[in-house]
């Protein structure tokens, strides 16, 4: 069941179809529901896990193809159509957070799929991903990605890049802790950000760094959702809720 939309708690989600609409890379014949996805995730991701175990060069396989046109999670991601009004039902927003977790779908074993409301002029901290990796797609706006990588004779974090993206109906960006760490933002001043995240499998803590130029000094912290399946659930225990 979802909350009704206020303005108070539900992000403006208008533009979003109209520029997810005009930015197709591909026919919308091509396209997938988000029921698609969740139903089609866990098997292909099993069937991946299950190649990775067959010997060493079938695993640097896998891994080597994780976030390229080869990559079939990348490439069903790819397909979701942002168009679906279901997702606008997840974008739950708190004009007092720098960001808030809205759960989409999860089965506990294979995946998670976040909704993130970015409110403007607002970042994450810096972290990692204890996991296969992350997928992430812009639904609204657009975001900033700042990529790190640990010096350790400096004792320091160094930006490797910096990226931004627009709403693009088929762009994928994807990030795993072999590529690097880093941290997401929301660079516009006076409009809001919605991305869409897939983790795969799912984790509960993660690391992250407040300062850049001392990289020894992270900290672990648990994640925490604003919303659930729709559903407000916001948490208030830890003072950072990590993407």
């Amino acid at each position: 069941m979802f909350l009704s939309s206020s303005p108070s708690t539900v992000l403006a989600y208008d533009t979003v179809s109209e520029t997810a609409h005009a930015c197709s890379l591909t026919s919308k014949s091509n396209s997938i529901s988000l029921k698609e996805l969740i139903d089609s995730l866990p098997p292909i991701l099993c069937r991946l896990k299950m190649q990775e175990r067959k010997s060493f060069q079938d695993r640097v396989q896998v891994e080597s193809k994780r976030g390229t046109r080869e990559d079939p999670v990348t490439h069903l991601f790819s397909r979701l159509d942002l168009n679906e009004p279901e997702l606008r039902e997840y974008a739950l927003s708190d004009p007092t957070k720098k960001y808030t977790r809205n759960l989409v779908a999860t089965d506990h074993q294979t995946f998670t799929l976040l909704l993130i409301c970015w409110n403007p002029n607002k970042e994450s901290p810096i972290h990692d991903h204890p996991c296969d990796g992350c997928w992430v797609r812009v639904c609204q706006g657009k975001i900033e990605e700042t990529r790190y990588k640990i010096n350790e004779d400096m004792d320091s974090l160094d930006v490797t890049s910096v990226e931004t993206y627009e709403v693009d109906s088929r762009e994928v960006s994807y990030i795993n802790d072999y590529i690097g760490y880093h941290k997401v933002g929301n660079p516009s001043t006076n409009s809001s950000a919605v991305t869409l995240h897939l983790y795969c499998p799912p984790f509960q803590k993660c690391k992250i760094w407040p300062d850049p130029h001392r990289a020894s000094r992270s900290s672990k912290v648990c994640m925490c959702n604003y919303s659930e399946y729709g559903d407000s659930q916001a948490c208030d225990k830890f003072a950072v809720n990590m993407i």
